[in-house]
């Protein structure tokens, strides 16, 4: 019964490797107790031996941590969560054509000093023209051309 300590060791890092793929922050506190009981079971003695003792540790330990610390621990590990409001800095911006734009066809522009993926729907655009930014869909500048009225 000496192998039992090492039998929780595992079971409770196995537990907690889990979490990665078992998502919701709840299964690492069972692989914590498993921990627990396998620390308590190589200082204890006569606890090697009861299974039952270990496995009622293991409950009560993991639902402890679980209702303690979870609310405290889940707001570090599960990182920020950035709500889009639906507002883009690109609409409405100008940005200028650098490389031809045809007609469903990709190109380029430059906006804001950076090279962007382009298309425009309804027309041709040729180098050097003015575009407006319609919307920004992912890594790609949907635009349509700015005409310029002459006096």
């Amino acid at each position: 019964m000496d192998f039992i300590p090492l039998i929780w060791l595992i079971l409770g890092v196995v537990i907690m490797g889990l979490e990665f793929v078992i998502p919701g922050f709840v299964v690492f506190f069972f692989g914590v107790g498993a921990l627990l009981v396998a620390g308590l079971s190589w200082l204890v003695p006569g606890l090697k031996d009861n299974i039952f003792l270990q496995i009622l540790i293991w409950l009560a330990s993991s639902g402890l941590t679980l209702g303690f610390f979870r609310k405290y621990f889940a707001s570090i590990f599960k990182g920020k969560v950035i709500k889009d409001k639906g507002e883009d800095e690109f609409v409405m911006q100008r940005a200028t054509v650098t490389e031809e734009i045809k007609k469903n066809k990709y190109g380029r522009v430059t906006f804001q000093g950076t090279s962007w993926k382009a298309i425009s729907y309804d027309e041709n655009i040729g180098v050097g023209d003015q575009v407006e930014i319609m919307k920004k869909d992912n890594l790609t500048l949907v635009v349509k051309k700015i005409y310029e009225i002459e006096d």
